[in-house]
C-alpha cells in the first residue's frame, strides 16, 4: 500500500467505540418488556441506518410499542453511558503519524455531523480533518453505499487508488471496495466477529498498527476471521506441519516470534497484551534489556556447574535473598529446579525435623506437578488419573469469605476456618502432622485473598501443636502483591517459603527455598535436582532482585495494582456476570458466574479464548475447571497500559453480555 495521499476514517466504532453501550442502552429496554435482544442480533445490523429494532420487540411481546418514547429513553441512556467515552486506544498516535507524513485525513461516517461533531470534542479528535462526510440520516447515501467514499474522494480530488480507509463493520468494509479505495479493518467489541474478509488488512486494535507498513509498502499479513477456536489446528504441512506432528499434545496454534515489555507478538503481525506474564514468570516483562545484558555477559563466562561449588552469581543470590526475606528465615537453598521441586523439598525438611509424616493442604491449593505435588494439591481432577498418592495428606477448606464452606459470616465467623483445622487434625489426620502447606493468596485456585487476621491465626495454631508453616510464595513471591513477599504484605513470617516464577524476571527458570536456622541439616541428595543452582538463572536472579528493590518499583505495583483493581470493580457493575473482583497488587482474579449466581467455568473459558480476539492473553483457574480469570500483567506494567488492559478486558466483557 504505497503511494498514499489521504487515510479515511470510520468515527463510530473505528475512531472511538460506543457500540457495546449503544447495545446496553436497547438492551436495557428489551428486558424491561421481559425479552432480552441478543448481541449477535445487534451485531448483524451494527453499521446500518434505520434497522427496525422495534418491529422486534413488537414480534417478541405481541403489543405495539410507542416506539416515540423508547427512542426517546434510548437516546437519554445513550448520552449518560457516551459520556465519559474516549478514543480507542492508539488512536492519537496513529492520527499523530498521519499529519507527520502529511498525509490528508478524513472522517467518513453513517452518522450526523452533528453527533460526530460532539464526540469528536468529546475524545479530542476535532482537529485536523481535510473532510468530513456524513450520511445524516439519508438511507441512500450510507454505507453499504459508496457515495460517502466517493464524495471524500471528490473533495479532495485524489484517486481511490491514492486512499485508505479505516473501518470496522462489513457494511463499512463494502463501501469503502466499492468505491475502489484499499481498506483497513479495525473491528471494536460488537464486530470482531463479524465477516471482515473483504479487507485488505486487518489489525485488532489502532496499538497493532504499524503505519509506515500501510503508507510505504511495507509487507503485512492478509485480513482474517476473527472466529477462532479452543482446539488446535491439526498438522498443515510445511516445517511447522511437520513439527506438530511429534508433539506429545498439540501447542495452541498461536505462533510467537517475540515479546517487549507486556505485549507479545505473533508470526501474522498482531500483539497482543499478556495479562497473565507468561505463567506469571515473566514478573519484569519479556526481554527486559537489563535482564538479556547480564544473561548475555553470564553466559560467555559460565553458564552451569555442578551445585557443590560457589560461583559468584549464587552467592551473591544466597546472601540478596537472606537480606530480603522475613528476618527469621536466614538459610536459602537453591538446588531445586521448578516450584514443585521446591515444595517436595519444603515437604521432606519438615519431616524430617518434626519426626511427623502428615501434610495439611487446602481445597484449591496447587502446589506443583510432580507426583507428590499433585497428590498434596486440591482438587480431584488432578488425582484422578495416578493411582498412588503422597500419603498423609489431609485437606481442609480454604478462607473463602465468597463462598465460605463453614456458611459463615466474616464479621462473626471467629475464624472457624482456622479453629476447624483441630479436628482434622485430631479426626482426619493420623495425628502426626509435619506441616501446614499453603499459597498466601491462592493461585491456580482461584485468587482467593485470606481475611484479616486467618494466617496470623494459622500460625499461632502450628506453634501450638508443633507444626511447621510453608507459605509457597511461587507465585505471590517477588513483588507480585506490592511487597518483595506476601508474607511481608500479610505481617506473618512462616517457618519455611519456597519460591520460584517471578524470580527468573524475564523467564529464566530457578527455584528454591528459605527456611529458619534450626532447620537445617537434611542431605544433599534428598533435596537437591540437577539443574538447580544454575549459574546462569542465579545472574538473572539476582539482577530482578536488585531491580525489584529499586526506589518507587514497590509503590509502583501498589499504585497500579489499586488502579486495575479500581476499573475492573467499574466494569463488574456493568455485566451481569462478574461476581466479585479480588486481589492485592497485581494478583487479581475475576470471579465468572451464571445468571443464578454460580460458578460458570464455561463463560470463563470462552471469555478466554475471545481474549485473543481483543488482543488479550488470559488464563484461567483449575486448569480450565475454574471460575476465574486471572489478571496478573507483568509487574513493570504502566498505568496507561494498565487503562489499555481494562478497555480491552472491558469491550470483551461487553461484548459477551446478551
Amino acid at each position: 500500500m504505497n503511494g498514499v495521499d489521504a487515510l479515511f476514517f470510520d468515527f463510530d466504532g473505528t475512531l472511538w467505540d460506543p457500540e457495546s453501550e449503544i447495545f446496553r442502552a436497547h438492551a436495557e429496554v428489551f428486558q424491561e418488556f421481559g425479552h432480552r435482544l441478543p448481541v449477535e442480533v445487534w451485531s448483524s445490523l451494527v453499521g446500518t441506518i434505520g434497522s427496525d429494532l422495534w418491529a422486534r420487540l413488537e414480534r417478541a411481546t405481541g403489543c405495539t410499542a410507542d416506539r416515540r418514547e423508547l427512542q426517546e429513553r434510548v437516546r437519554r441512556r445513550q448520552r449518560e453511558l457516551l459520556g465519559g467515552l474516549v478514543g480507542r486506544p492508539g488512536v492519537h498516535r496513529v492520527l499523530g503519524a498521519v499529519d507527520a507524513l502529511g498525509i490528508s485525513r478524513g472522517i467518513v461516517s453513517n452518522s450526523t455531523r452533528e453527533w460526530v461533531a460532539r464526540y469528536a470534542r468529546q475524545c479530542g479528535l476535532a482537529e485536523g480533518w481535510s473532510t468530513v462526510q456524513c450520511a445524516d440520516g439519508d438511507r441512500a447515501s450510507a454505507k453499504p453505499e459508496p457515495s460517502l467514499y466517493i464524495a471524500a474522494l471528490a473533495s479532495l480530488g485524489i484517486p481511490a487508488e491514492r486512499a485508505v480507509a479505516f473501518e470496522d463493520s462489513p457494511s463499512g468494509v463494502r463501501a469503502a471496495k466499492r468505491a475502489g479505495i484499499r481498506c483497513v479493518a479495525i473491528p471494536n467489541a460488537m464486530t470482531a466477529a463479524l465477516d471482515l474478509d473483504e479487507a485488505d488488512l486487518r489489525f485488532e486494535s489502532f496499538e497493532q498498527i504499524d503505519l509506515s507498513g500501510i503508507v510505504g509498502g511495507k509487507p503485512m499479513y492478509q485480513a482474517r476471521t476473527a472466529a477462532r477456536t479452543a482446539a488446535p489446528k491439526a498438522p498443515s504441512g510445511g516445517a511447522a506441519g511437520a513439527a506438530l506432528q511429534h508433539y506429545y499434545y498439540l501447542p495452541d496454534d498461536l505462533r510467537v516470534v517475540g515479546g517487549e515489555g507486556v505485549y507479545l507478538y505473533a508470526d501474522d503481525g498482531r500483539r497482543y497484551l499478556d495479562c497473565s506474564s507468561g505463567t506469571f514468570n515473566l514478573s519484569l516483562g519479556y526481554a527486559h534489556p537489563e535482564i538479556v545484558e547480564v544473561v548475555r555477559e553470564q553466559a560467555g563466562r559460565l553458564i552451569h556447574v555442578t551445585s557443590k561449588f560457589q560461583t559468584e552469581p549464587l552467592n551473591a543470590l544466597v546472601t540478596k535473598l537472606a537480606e530480603v526475606s522475613p528476618p527469621n528465615l536466614t538459610r536459602v537453598h537453591l538446588k531445586s529446579a521448578s516450584g514443585s521441586d521446591a515444595n517436595e523439598s519444603a515437604v521432606k525438611i519438615a519431616q524430617v525435623h518434626t519426626g511427623k509424616s502428615d501434610v495439611i493442604t487446602l481445597f484449591r491449593g496447587h502446589l506443583g506437578q510432580t507426583l507428590g505435588m499433585i497428590g498434596a494439591s486440591g482438587a480431584a481432577f488432578r488425582r484422578t488419573p495416578f493411582p498412588s498418592h503422597l500419603p498423609g495428606v489431609v485437606h481442609v477448606p480454604d478462607p473463602h469469605c465468597l463462598r465460605c464452606f463453614y456458611r459463615q459470616e466474616r464479621a462473626t465467623c471467629g475464624l472457624l476456618c482456622v479453629e476447624r483445622i483441630n479436628d482434622f487434625i485430631d479426626y482426619a489426620s493420623t495425628g502426626r502432622v509435619a506441616c501446614v502447606v499453603l499459597e498466601p493468596i491462592s493461585g491456580n485456585g482461584g485468587n482467593v485473598v485470606p481475611p484479616d487476621g486467618y494466617l496470623r491465626a494459622l500460625k499461632d495454631l502450628c506453634e501450638e501443636r508443633g507444626i511447621l508453616l510453608v507459605f509457597d510464595e511461587i507465585q505471590t513471591g517477588f513483588g507480585r502483591t506490592g511487597r518483595m513477599f506476601a508474607a511481608d504484605h500479610f505481617g506473618v513470617a512462616p517457618h519455611m517459603m519456597t519460591f520460584g516464577k517471578g524470580l527468573g524476571g524475564a523467564g529464566m527458570p530457578i527455584a528454591g527455598l528459605l527456611t529458619e536456622e534450626r532447620l537445617t541439616g537434611v542431605e544433599g541428595h534428598h533435596i537437591n535436582s540437577t539443574f538447580g543452582g544454575n549459574v546462569l538463572a542465579a545472574a538473572a536472579a539476582l539482577k530482578t532482585v536488585e531491580i525489584i528493590g529499586r526506589p518507587g518499583f514497590l509503590e509502583s505495583v501498589r499504585d497500579v495494582g489499586g488502579h486495575v483493581l479500581d476499573r475492573l470493580r467499574d466494569l463488574a457493575t456493568k455485566v451481569p456476570f462478574v461476581r466479585e473482583v479480588r486481589g492485592v497488587g497485581l494478583m487479581i482474579g475475576i470471579d465468572i458466574v451464571d445468571r443464578d449466581g454460580r460458578p460458570d467455568p464455561g463463560l470463563t473459558n470462552h471469555l478466554a479464548e475471545r481474549g485473543l480476539d481483543h488482543g488479550l492473553l488470559l488464563r484461567t483457574s483449575l486448569y480450565g475447571h475454574g471460575n476465574v480469570l486471572k489478571v496478573r500483567p507483568a509487574l513493570i506494567m504502566t498505568r496507561q497500559e494498565a487503562d489499555e488492559m481494562c478497555d480491552l478486558l472491558e469491550r470483551l466483557f461487553l461484548s459477551a453480555v446478551s
